[in-house]
C-alpha cells in the first residue's frame, strides 16, 4: 500500500520559489482595492489559476517590482490631492511558506482643498458678463472638479481645461484657449485656483468646402450636415454633422476641421468625405438547434436617382422562416435625423402548431434623436393565410385567411454605444390593429423588454433581463397563431424548447397521443439571469455562463393566478470566434408540468430528456 502526495506538498518540494498568492492594501479609505491593485505591477493569481497546482510558475516575487510600484501608489495619490501621502510595504508567510501575501501599508493623510476659484476671460469686445451668465458656462462650472472645497487634483488639469474650451466653442469661439493656474500652500494645505480664458473673436461661418463626394452633389453633403453660411460656429454642432453624414449609407468616413486661416471673425470649413461603393452584395449564414440552418443575401444600392436614396432586396431561408423583402429608404424628411422606409414583403413561417404564408407592406418613419435614442412608427397592412394544426392529426389542418391593418410604435434605447453591452437598454413596443375597417381582427398589443449588463469585474459580467406583455380588447378566442406570445427557446427561457414553454394542447390520431402543441396566449412575463465570465487564461476567447430563467404565458389576463411562474437553470459555453459569439447552452427545467414532460391522462410517454433544452447558436442569449 502507498499514498499519493498532496498537489501542495509536491509543489513544495519541487523547490518553488517564493509566489505572490494574495495582493492587499491597509490605511487606504479614499480608493478600494480594487482600484488600487490597477496601479501596480504586482498581481495575485486568479481563483481558477489557484486551482492549477501542476503550474504554478509566473507570480514570482520581485522586490524591485515592489519598489516601482510603492512609487506608483504615491504618484497615484499625489495626482489626486495627497502631497504627503507615504507608502510602504510588506511580505506575510502564507499557509505554505511559498505562498506569500503582499500587503500594501497607505498612509493617506489630509490632501489638499481648494480654497477659492477665480474667472479670468479676455474677449474681443464681446461682454464677459454675457458669457458667464450662459447656462452651459454655469452648468460646467457647477459641476467641474475644480470648485471650492474640493481636492485639488492635477490629474484634473486636462479635464477642466477640455470642459470649459468646449463651452466657449459652443459659443462660437473657434479659437479659444483655456488654462489652469494655481497657486499651492503646503503648510495650509491650501490651493488657490485661476480659470484663464482667452476667447478670440466670436466666429460665424462664412464657406464650406467639400472634397471627395463623387456620385452626389456637395448642396446634398451639406443638407446632410446641417450646416449653413452665415450661422454660428458650434463646435457641438459640427461633431453632430460629423456624426450624422457619417451614420449616412452613402458615406464611410467623414471629417469637418478649420484649416489654416487668419484668425478674425469669418471661418471657413472643410469637409471631406469618402463613399461607400455604389452597389454591394452580403452573403449570411448561420446554424442552430432552432432554425438548424440559416442564410440570408442582400444585395444594395446606395444611391438611387442620384439623391442619397437606398434600395436593398434580401432573401432570408432557414427550416422556420423563409421571406424576401424590398426596403426603399428616403433618407431625409424633414431633418438628418428623420427617414422613412417603405417595405414590401413576403414571408413562410413554419412553427411548431401552425404554419403562416402572409405578404404586405410596411410604411415606417424613423427619428433618431441621438446616437442612444431611436423611434419609429409604422403602418403595416397584411393578408394571411394560416393553417393550423387539429387536435387529432387524423383530420385535415384548419385554414384561416385574415387581413391586418395596424400601426405599430416601438423605441430603442440603449445606455452605451459600441460592441460591448454594458448599461441599460429599453425596447418599448405598442401596436394598434382594426384601425378603419380594414382588418378581420382588432386588438391592441402591448410589450416591452428592459436589460441591463453590468461588468462585475474584468471578465464578468452580469447580464439580465424582464419582457413582459400584453393583448387588449380581443373580441374573440379565435386570435390567429403569429399574433399571441410564447416563450422558450434558444433565446427565451432556456430549459424548454422554442415556443414549448405555457398553455398546450394535446395532439392525437388513431393510435392515441401524438405530442403537445403549444397554444400561445394573451399574456407574457419573462427573465434571464446569467453571470458571463471570460476564461481568456485557458484559451483566449473562451468562456463560460450560468444562468437562471423564468416565465409564464397566460390565456388571458384573468387567468394569471392559474399558471405560477416556471423556472429553468443551467450553463454553457461561449467562444469567441471570427463568426461571432458561438454559444452552447444546457438548461433545466426546475418545476415543469406534466405537458412538460409529455404525461397524458395518467400515463407517461416521456423521458429524461423531457427535462432538458440543449441549444446551439451563433450570439448571446440576449
Amino acid at each position: 500500500m502507498f499514498f499519493l502526495p498532496i498537489p501542495e506538498a509536491v509543489a513544495q518540494d519541487a523547490g518553488i520559489p517564493d509566489q505572490v498568492w494574495k495582493v492587499r492594501f491597509e490605511g487606504n479609505t479614499q480608493y478600494p482595492a480594487v482600484v488600487l491593485k490597477e496601479q501596480v505591477a504586482t498581481e495575485q493569481p486568479t481563483f481558477w489559476e489557484k486551482l492549477s497546482f501542476w503550474d504554478q510558475t509566473g507570480y514570482a516575487i520581485n522586490e524591485i517590482n515592489l519598489k516601482k510600484d510603492v512609487i506608483r501608489l504615491q504618484n497615484y495619490y499625489r495626482r489626486r490631492g495627497f502631497v504627503n501621502v507615504e507608502v510602504s510595504y510588506r511580505i506575510e508567510e502564507g499557509k505554505k511558506s511559498w505562498k506569500k501575501k503582499v500587503v500594501f501599508e497607505i498612509d493617506e493623510q489630509l490632501p489638499i482643498r481648494i480654497q477659492s476659484v477665480d474667472y479670468k476671460l479676455h474677449t474681443n469686445g464681446v461682454d464677459t458678463e454675457e458669457i458667464q451668465a450662459d447656462e452651459s458656462f454655469q452648468r460646467v462650472k457647477k459641476k467641474q472638479a475644480y470648485r471650492k472645497g474640493k481636492r485639488y487634483e492635477t490629474i484634473r488639469k486636462p479635464e477642466v481645461i477640455g470642459k470649459f474650451t468646449d463651452v466657449f466653442k459652443n459659443l462660437g469661439f473657434a479659437y479659444a484657449q483655456v488654462s489652469v493656474d494655481a497657486r499651492i500652500d503646503t503648510s495650509k494645505l491650501a490651493a488657490y485656483v485661476t480659470i484663464k480664458g482667452d476667447l478670440g473673436p466670436r466666429t460665424y461661418i462664412n464657406d464650406i468646402s467639400v472634397e471627395g463626394a463623387e456620385n452626389i452633389s456637395k448642396k446634398y453633403v451639406l443638407r446632410e450636415g446641417d450646416l449653413k453660411k452665415g450661422e454660428r460656429y458650434s463646435l457641438e454642432k459640427l461633431r453632430v454633422a460629423q456624426q450624422e453624414l457619417f451614420n449616412h449609407h452613402l458615406f464611410r468616413f467623414v471629417t469637418i476641421s478649420i484649416p489654416e486661416q487668419s484668425q478674425d471673425s469669418t471661418l471657413d470649413l472643410q469637409m471631406r468625405v469618402r463613399e461607400h461603393k455604389l452597389r454591394s452584395v452580403e452573403l449570411m449564414a448561420g446554424f442552430g438547434t432552432e432554425e438548424y440552418l440559416r442564410g440570408q443575401a442582400s444585395w444594395k444600392h446606395r444611391n438611387v436617382t442620384q439623391r442619397g436614396h437606398r434600395l436593398t432586396t434580401t432573401a432570408h431561408g432557414s427550416f422556420i422562416e423563409q421571406s424576401f423583402r424590398v426596403d426603399y429608404l428616403f433618407p431625409y424628411i424633414y431633418n438628418t435625423k428623420s427617414s422613412v422606409t417603405i417595405s414590401p414583403f413576403g414571408q413562410h413561417l413554419l412553427q411548431n402548431n401552425y404554419e403562416l404564408l402572409r405578404a404586405g407592406i410596411t410604411n415606417s418613419l424613423i427619428y433618431r434623436y441621438t446616437e442612444n435614442l431611436t423611434a419609429s412608427g409604422s403602418y403595416e397592412f397584411t393578408k394571411n393565410k394560416e393553417l393550423s394544426q387539429r387536435y387529432n392529426s387524423s383530420l385535415p389542418d384548419t385554414t384561416l385567411e385574415y387581413d391586418l391593418s395596424s400601426f405599430q410604435f416601438s423605441g430603442y434605447y440603449n445606455q452605451t454605444l459600441g460592441r460591448e453591452q454594458k448599461g441599460w437598454v429599453f425596447q418599448p413596443y405598442l401596436e394598434f390593429s382594426g384601425l378603419f375597417g380594414l382588418a378581420s381582427f382588432q386588438f391592441q398589443k402591448l410589450s416591452a423588454d428592459v436589460r441591463r449588463f453590468t461588468r462585475l469585474s474584468n471578465t464578468t459580467m452580469l447580464a439580465m433581463r424582464l419582457q413582459g406583455g400584453a393583448l387588449y380588447n380581443v373580441p374573440s378566442d379565435s386570435l390567429p397563431n403569429n399574433i399571441r406570445f410564447y416563450l422558450g427557446g434558444t433565446n427565451s427561457v432556456r430549459g424548454w424548447y422554442r415556443q414549448q414553454l405555457g398553455p398546450k394542447r394535446a395532439q392525437t390520431d388513431s393510435k392515441g397521443f401524438q405530442q403537445y402543441i403549444p397554444r400561445g396566449g394573451r399574456a407574457m412575463l419573462g427573465f434571464n439571469i446569467e453571470l458571463r465570465q471570460e476564461l481568456n487564461f485557458f484559451l483566449d476567447g473562451l468562456g463560460i455562463a450560468f444562468f437562471l430563467d423564468g416565465g409564464q404565458v397566460w390565456h388571458t389576463f384573468h387567468r394569471t393566478n392559474t399558471r405560477p411562474l416556471q423556472f429553468g437553470t443551467g450553463g454553457g459555453l461561449r467562444y469567441e470566434s471570427p463568426l461571432g459569439p458561438i454559444r452552447v447552452d444546457i438548461g433545466y427545467k426546475i418545476n415543469p408540468t406534466d405537458k412538460d414532460l409529455n404525461r397524458y391522462n395518467g400515463q407517461d410517454f416521456g423521458s429524461a430528456w423531457d427535462r432538458i433544452g440543449i441549444h446551439v447558436s451563433i450570439g448571446q442569449a440576449f
